[in-house]
C-alpha cells in the first residue's frame, strides 16, 4: 500500500446574511443532520460523532461511515471529518473576506485516499464530479444564506 493520497475541491460563495447569522444557521442545520441519526445529541461540539450509512460518490455504494465534528470556531470555521472504508473526507466551512471587502464562505472538501487506485478513480471521475460538486455546493450555500436572512 502506498501512502495516503489527497485531493481537494473548494468553492467560494459570496454571502449576504450577517456572518453570525450564517454561522448559526450552518451549525443549526448540521445539528439537525446529526440528530436525524442520533436524537440524543443536543449540541454540536468538537468530537461529536455519529455513525451514518452514506452513499459513495463514485460507485454509489452504501457504506458505514463515522462523521465527527473536528473544529468549531464561532463565526469563523466549522469542520467535519467523515471516515469511510476507502479513506476520509474532511469538509471545511471557512468564513473569509475578499480583497474587495466582500464576505465569502469557502467550502472545501478534502478527499484522503488509502490507496492509489481509489485516488486514480477519483481523478478519472473528478472533472465530472467537480461540475456537480460546484452546482450542489452553490445551491447549498444559497439555501443557508437565504435561511440566515429569513428569506427561505
Amino acid at each position: 500500500m502506498m501512502g495516503l493520497r489527497t485531493d481537494t475541491l473548494s468553492y467560494k460563495y459570496r454571502y449576504r446574511a450577517p456572518r453570525a447569522e450564517l454561522y448559526h444557521t450552518l451549525i443549526s442545520e448540521q445539528l439537525k443532520y446529526f440528530q436525524r441519526t442520533d436524537a440524543s445529541i443536543q449540541t454540536l461540539t468538537p468530537g461529536t460523532t455519529i455513525m451514518a450509512n452514506l452513499q459513495t460518490k463514485m460507485h454509489k455504494l452504501i457504506t458505514q461511515n463515522t462523521m465527527k465534528v473536528n473544529i468549531m470556531k464561532t463565526d469563523d470555521t466549522f469542520q467535519l471529518e467523515t471516515q469511510q472504508p476507502s479513506g476520509k473526507i474532511i469538509q471545511t466551512y471557512k468564513f473569509d473576506q475578499e480583497h474587495s471587502g466582500a464576505d465569502v464562505l469557502i467550502y472545501s472538501e478534502q478527499n484522503v485516499f488509502e490507496s492509489s487506485r481509489n485516488q486514480m478513480n477519483f481523478m478519472f471521475f473528478g472533472l465530472m464530479y467537480k461540475y456537480f460538486y460546484n452546482r450542489g455546493v452553490k445551491k447549498r450555500m444559497r439555501y443557508l444564506d437565504d435561511l440566515a436572512r429569513g428569506t427561505e
